[in-house]
């Protein structure tokens, strides 16, 4: 599986320029639940539970509904990071029937 390290290593790599620190709690969040791995194409539920994850570094509070209710380009810098981890051939990895691997949602 993929650790938090590798991730930000992904994202720097791809570019972005925002501090290693800060991609680490990004990393951290999006790992807390779910192992990474080989990208796979997530459907919009699984999309959304991983931009959610995203999110909440900034909104711990967010909930699904929230994110729906967001403007989209307020969620494009996390849309950015998952396209970015996609482009270096990473990805979450969710169960089949949509659920996170490893989860309780």
């Amino acid at each position: 599986m993929v650790d938090v390290d590798d991730v930000v290593h992904v994202w720097s790599r791809s570019g972005n320029r925002t501090p290693s620190d800060r991609l680490g709690l990004f990393a951290r969040a999006l790992t807390a639940d779910r192992p990474l791995g080989p990208y796979r194409a997530l459907d919009d539920e699984q999309e959304d539970r991983a931009i959610l994850a995203l999110w909440r570094v900034d909104r711990p509070h967010a909930t699904i509904a929230d994110l729906h209710q967001a403007p989209p380009l307020s969620l494009s810098c996390y849309r950015q990071l998952l396209h970015d981890l996609a482009r270096g051939g990473l990805g979450p990895l969710f169960s089949r029937r949509g659920s996170l691997v490893g989860s309780l949602l």
